[in-house]
């Protein structure tokens, strides 16, 4: 089933032109509604709605790494100017591109099979890991769903923990992800094989709600 995105207000879209509003998995617009932003294989791409190419085309812009890269790119997309159309030939009228026949609609996605409400947190969570620029955010929630481990907290955690070695002079990061690989170690089997009489721990999933889940994590 397929869940209508918010409606967009006047207000919003003159305080803020270049606002990103979710349409569905991959697509964005701007909230004047002029940007459509798409993910196509491994980048983004930015289409033009107001502008169009000598082909009569609207232009585009990419491909963008991530989602951060469209948001810089948007203000610089709205100063292009379009291209002229090409002049016809004298004495020749001018010929007229056939029309393309329209594409038939796309097949039901496996969110829009879900129940209304499960589509709907899907669609929130995807959303809110392209907005931290996790790749692959769908097919990132497909295996937590179908998986028996929590998949997207591992992730979350993973690159968190990547962003903290990163930080790190070069030369020290060799030592620091030995050190970080020894601690999921620890937290993630060595709590489990604990000495008898001793009590042992592990790592568990919490819920947006804050309750836990009670599905382990397992970091690599």
């Amino acid at each position: 089933m397929h869940v209508m995105p918010p409606k967009k207000s006047k207000t919003d879209a003159k305080a803020d032109p270049d606002r990103l509003i979710r349409q569905k998995a991959g697509i964005y617009s701007t909230a004047d509604d002029r940007f459509e932003i798409r993910q196509e294989g491994l980048g983004w791409f930015v289409l033009d709605t107001a502008q169009t190419n000598e082909l009569g085309q609207p232009l585009i812009h990419g491909p963008l790494e991530t989602m951060a890269a469209v948001r810089e790119a948007l203000p610089g997309a709205r100063k292009t100017k379009a291209l002229p159309r090409r002049a016809a030939a004298r004495g020749k009228p001018a010929r007229r591109a056939a029309a393309k026949p329209e594409p038939p609609p796309p097949p039901p996605s496996w969110i829009d099979k879900l129940p209304a409400s499960e589509a709907s947190e899907v669609r929130k969570l995807i959303g809110a890991l392209e907005g931290e620029d996790v790749p692959e955010a769908e097919e990132l929630v497909r295996r937590d769903r179908e998986g028996l481990l929590p998949a997207v907290a591992a992730q979350l955690i993973e690159r968190r923990l990547r962003a903290l070695v990163e930080e790190l002079p070069s030369k020290e990061r060799s030592a620091a992800q030995r050190l970080i690989h020894r601690v999921t170690e620890i937290l993630s089997a060595d709590g489990t094989t604990r000495s008898a009489g001793l009590p042992g721990w592990t790592l568990v999933e919490i819920g947006p709600d804050g309750e836990p889940r009670n599905r382990r994590i397992v970091l690599r």
